[in-house]
């Protein structure tokens, strides 16, 4: 490395002497006449050169990229439609089924109320019979016991007359008699 070095710093100052003698034109070497006809032939060269590989390597490759995107862009939006239309159908579905149960809701709310009201029905009859039977027997047992007090309210009115009678008179009258004078 230390060769190297010592050689390049020992042939530097000649080489640099060299290249400013050799740079006695004045002006840019682009601008020189002399030189245009070798300058177009490079430019062609290059500008077809580089032409032929944008049109063969790197047009087709962008052109392929762009194809791709636009097939994957139309999958997405195709994709897209489809769910959107089944999503558009199983929402119809749940409109449907919705509308379904609330009607058959509807049907057992209705159905409900009519056995309810029927069966309410059922249980006033049952208990308008109830308290019909119970009063007639009420009825009955009040009669009864109406026609029992009648009697016993008679019995104790012929004791009480008889005891009566008979400390005023030795003769005591008969049932039939003070019944008949009581009527």
């Amino acid at each position: 490395m230390k060769i190297l070095l010592k050689a390049f710093l020992l042939t530097a100052p000649i080489n640099f002497v060299y290249a400013a003698e050799g740079q006695k034109s004045a002006g840019l070497p682009q601008m020189d006449i002399a030189t245009f006809p070798s300058q177009l032939f490079w430019l062609v060269i290059t500008f077809s050169l580089l032409y032929l590989f944008m049109w063969k390597f790197v047009i087709p490759r962008l052109g392929a990229t762009i194809e791709e995107r636009r097939d994957k862009i139309s999958n997405d939006i195709n994709d897209a439609d489809n769910l959107n239309t089944e999503a558009t159908d199983i929402l119809k579905k749940y409109d449907e089924q919705m509308a379904s149960a609330s009607q058959e809701s509807n049907e057992i709310i209705t159905n409900s109320k009519k056995a309810m009201l029927d069966h309410l029905e059922t249980l006033k009859k049952e208990n308008e019979e109830k308290v019909n039977s119970l009063i007639s027997e009420s009825q009955a047992k009040i009669k009864a016991q109406e026609e029992k007090s009648k009697i016993e309210i008679r019995n104790a009115t012929l004791d009480t007359v008889k005891a009566i009678v008979s400390r005023y008179i030795e003769n005591i009258p008969s049932d039939e008699e003070i019944n008949k004078k009581l009527n």
